[in-house]
């Protein structure tokens, strides 16, 4: 029985259709709340203003300030499904821009409040360090300029990936802190975006873009032939040259995407299964050569 099943799976491995086949989704997580909260204004709430400020000590016009953001993540996105995550700032246009810097993009350990908290409410924001992103600044204010409140068509991100993917619950329930990574750097910094609140027309709210891959099945042959390029490019070859152009070889690829990721289940748990598997395909390679072979130059019958 198991020889049996060991066969069906190689065959199957056979219909593969890698990750970059697959067609990424892209999740658009708008800011519906941000917040920037100043030590030198302990008890003031600061959402008043169109702009979040983010600075070090020792500056002229501000103590430490933090700024916080809220993302309308999904409550069905699954950590395990994100690829990348980017968040895209506006550099506030008309506010004077700044010296920018080195920024560390946290979680939040408590929800905030835009409309009431502040520096001192927040205990100083009270953030989860143990996982964290890292982004530098643009100094001035006319990087990532708007166009008419949209981003421009070169609007460059932040990657924060490491945060969203590491600690996605907390980002998504509480909310994300952005600060100087040294925030008693000498001289001191700082840098404004653009905030929710903002209608100047060179600025857009921050938004986030969560990118995940649509269906993706983790990959037999991958798990497989890890070490072997050269086995995993025929096996590609064969895919496309032969099985995708018949009406069997392609039902053997639909049959092959409601199974995969059952099949890398087992080959990931079964270290046996894996070399069986290696074995039955190896004996298969020198026909897989020879179809190949014969196929070029010949259109295969549809």
């Amino acid at each position: 029985m198991k020889a049996t099943f060991t066969l069906i799976v190689a065959a199957l491995i056979f219909t593969t259709f890698l990750e970059e086949n697959m067609l990424a989704a892209e999740t658009i997580c708008q800011d519906i709340a941000d917040l920037h909260m100043d030590e030198w204004y302990p008890d003031e709430n600061l959402n008043y203003h169109d702009r979040i400020v983010l600075a070090t000590n020792k500056n002229t016009h501000h103590g430490i300030s933090r700024g916080l953001f809220l993302f309308s993540v999904p409550d069905e996105l699954v950590a395990g499904d994100i690829k990348s995550s980017v968040v895209y700032f506006s550099g506030c246009s008309h506010c004077g821009g700044g010296k920018g810097g080195l920024v560390g993009f946290y979680a939040l350990n408590e929800p905030f409040d835009e409309t009431t908290d502040t520096w001192n409410s927040l205990s100083e924001g009270n953030w989860d360090d143990t996982i964290y992103s890292q982004a530098v600044l643009p100094e001035g204010s006319d990087w990532n300029e708007a166009i008419d409140g949209e981003p421009p068509p070169d609007v460059t991100g932040f990657d924060v990936t490491a945060l969203i993917k590491g600690n996605l619950e907390k980002a998504r329930t509480n909310g994300i802190m952005v600060r100087f990574y040294d925030e008693h750097q000498d001289p001191y910094t700082h840098q404004n975006v653009a905030s929710r609140e903002t209608t100047d027309p060179l600025d857009f709210s921050p938004y986030l873009v969560i990118t995940t891959q649509e269906g993706e099945p983790l990959c037999p042959d991958e798990i497989a032939f890890i070490d072997d390029q050269e086995t995993l490019e025929l096996l590609r070859r064969f895919r496309d040259d032969i099985l995708s152009k018949t009406p069997e070889g392609v039902c053997c690829i639909k049959f092959y995407y409601h199974y995969a990721e059952t099949i890398s289940t087992l080959l990931i748990n079964d270290s046996i299964l894996r070399g069986e598997i290696k074995n039955v395909i190896d004996d298969f390679l020198p026909d897989v050569k020879r179809i190949l072979k014969s196929n070029e130059g010949s259109t295969i019958k549809k």
